[in-house]
């Protein structure tokens, strides 16, 4: 379940009095994600979706929008919250913070085509060029240091074999840390699965959920989305292994507008195998505290695979020419 807050009707009609916005058409929850819970919103003059914030406090909210705001300004394709009737943007349901942002156009692409995996890579480039003169990025809470930090507590609900395996690829990872550091860093999404943009054909119309976005690599940023939308069932190992074609897409769309150096196309295996690392710890991390509350993961967010695509990382001659 993806939808942790339950809203009524009033509630939602409540919020919405505030805003210049009309009357109450329908709502209705938004399976895709696992971190805030959404809600889609229809009222007499327009769509909208409605996000509660179940793991962030209000400070951290307006950090988010300092940033979505500002890629606005710059005309990239990302959601900005709507001001009420007071100028106000950041509201607060079931004593969880809340934004109300107008829905874009397009749905989530399903079967991922070189063409999409182009655009995206040419939006994510602008996404970082665009955020670079946007100071004081947020620390990264998921980044390399809580590698290694969540490991041992999450380890315990690991095989011996997937143990030996975090093991060692934390000792593999934490060994290149100095290489980490020497790679461009700035603004990363850090969280651009493909359900978190909209298309209308393979045209982008949108990037959504700037809620992770924080300090980090480019690469990475670069890395987390090859994992996700390149991702293949025809690897030799089940769906844990990138499609050519669809990788190859990406990176000549993202170097359209940011070439990447020597240096970080030597990097590219082992940043791979770290965003697979990390979203592993992640999924890992989320699997408990959904146990926690008697529920599951939805079948699209299982941790095992990106273990699977860190084996074949692992398995795998580094990518510059993958």
């Amino acid at each position: 379940m993806a939808v942790y807050t339950s809203l009524t009707t009033a509630d939602v009609s409540d919020l919405l009095s505030h805003f210049d916005l009309g009357e109450l058409v329908e709502y209705s929850p938004i399976s895709a994600g696992i971190e805030n819970s959404n809600y889609a919103v229809a009222s007499s003059q327009g769509e909208y979706v409605l996000t509660l914030f179940e793991h962030h406090a209000p400070d951290e909210v307006r950090n988010f929008v300092r940033l979505a705001r500002h890629l606005g300004e710059k005309d990239l394709c990302v959601p900005s919250p709507v001001e009420d009737a007071s100028g106000v943007w950041l509201h607060s349901l079931k004593n969880k913070p809340t934004i109300l942002c107008q829905r874009f156009a397009g749905s989530h692409p399903d079967q991922l085509s070189t063409a999409q995996c182009e655009a995206i890579g040419r939006e994510l480039a602008e996404f970082h060029l665009a955020s670079s003169d946007l100071p004081d990025p947020r620390h990264d809470e998921r980044g390399y240091d809580w590698w290694q930090s969540i490991a041992p507590e999450l380890s315990t609900d690991l095989d011996a074999s997937d143990k030996a395996l975090l093991t060692d690829e934390l000792a593999f990872q934490q060994a290149q840390r100095a290489q980490w550091c020497q790679l461009p860093h700035g603004w990363i999404h850090a969280d651009l699965f493909h359900d978190n943009a909209l298309f209308d054909g393979d045209e982008l119309t949108a990037i959504l959920d700037l809620y992770n976005a924080c300090e980090g690599a480019w690469l990475y940023d670069l890395a987390i989305v090859a994992n996700d939308w390149c991702a293949s069932d025809d690897s030799g190992l089940g769906d844990s292994g990138l499609d050519p074609k669809r990788f190859e897409a990406l990176v000549i769309g993202y170097q359209s507008v940011r070439p990447l150096s020597d240096f970080e196309t030597g990097m590219w295996n082992t940043v791979l195998r770290g965003a697979a690392l990390r979203f592993w710890l992640s999924r890992l991390l989320a699997t408990r505290i959904a146990a926690q509350r008697g529920e599951r993961l939805p079948a699209s967010k299982q941790p095992q695979e990106y273990r699977d695509r860190l084996l074949w990382h692992r398995a795998h001659l580094p990518h510059t020419h993958l």
